[in-house]
């Protein structure tokens, strides 16, 4: 394994944990590492914190910015990646990552000439480290038509080679959910996407988080539920979607073009989109979930 892996790292006001996950990212494996932080408006010490990491680290570069939100502040990372950075990896301000964590996502990734994207599941913790469960097992594998409703590439695992990072980075999108979702979705469209069942990082549950993630599958279910009937959040994915499609129609495989096609073209009628709900390609990982999720399409509310 070769090439340099470019860690992107939007932090916002992050003093409590970012020791800690820097500390995790410094003792990767992997030889060859650069740590590229966007600050996206912080109001505590974090600034301050990343400059005296730069200070004392070689390959550390800091850019201060206006508050984007976590979605945009990471995709704006990602299209100012190095030229020489052969992959790129997503890095979350609160988390720990597991040893050998870049080090698998890159040997996922070696024999892809097109672009390619690897995620992995995650272990869910408490704010103090405690094991609360696994979180995204991934029971259908990766595919376009999953990533249609449903993100399987948890931001803070995903690595993603030097095609995706220039076909990613190449277009800023200005209607999608986030950024790692919006990842998953145009790589497995266009090229190919790796899940790895073995946890990676430890992932910090706390009142913080950018997106919050349930202890329980309830706390999960009713959290995405408050989310989906949100003001401003209708029919977020059918928008993402038709992003996909303005900004990378072209690039989709023949494959995605029609079930893209199928999944939007459905939407204009009830009745159509009751058959889609019943015989649709798209779908979600585990069984439930697909259920709600095909309810709320007959509905429009997807």
């Amino acid at each position: 394994m070769t090439g340099t892996v470019e860690i992107l790292l939007s932090t916002f006001n992050g003093t409590k944990y970012l020791p800690e996950l820097l500390e995790s990212v410094w003792a990767q494996d992997y030889p060859d590492i650069a740590l590229s932080v966007r600050d996206d408006g912080s109001t505590d010490g974090t600034p301050t914190l990343i400059a005296e990491c730069a200070a004392a680290r070689p390959k550390v570069s800091v850019t201060p910015g206006p508050n984007l939100g976590a979605g945009t502040s990471f995709l704006t990372l990602l299209g100012s990646v190095s030229p020489a950075s052969r992959y790129a990896a997503f890095c979350d301000q609160d988390d720990v990552w597991l040893p050998g964590k870049l080090s698998a996502g890159v040997s996922a990734l070696q024999e892809f000439e097109g672009p390619a994207l690897y995620c992995a599941a995650v272990n869910l913790v408490s704010a103090d480290l405690s094991a609360i469960r696994v979180h995204r097992r991934c029971v259908r594998g990766p595919s376009f038509e999953n990533a249609l409703v449903e993100n399987i590439a948890t931001g803070c695992t995903i690595v993603i080679n030097r095609p995706a990072i220039d076909l990613l980075g190449s277009r800023l999108p200005k209607d999608f959910l986030m950024h790692d979702a919006w990842c998953y979705l145009v790589v497995a469209g266009c090229g190919h996407v790796v899940y790895d069942p073995k946890p990676r990082v430890l992932y910090r549950l706390h009142r913080s988080n950018a997106i919050g993630v349930g202890r329980t599958l309830w706390a999960e279910w009713s959290g995405r539920a408050r989310r989906q009937f949100r003001d401003g959040r209708e029919r977020v994915l059918s928008r993402q979607a038709e992003e996909l499609r303005r900004l990378y129609g072209k690039d989709l495989s023949p494959d995605a073009v029609r079930s893209l096609g199928e999944f939007l073209v459905a939407q204009s009628q009830w009745q159509n989109r009751l058959r889609y709900a019943i015989r649709g390609a798209a779908h979600r990982q585990r069984p439930l979930d697909d259920w709600i999720y095909r309810l709320l399409y007959a509905a429009h509310r997807i």
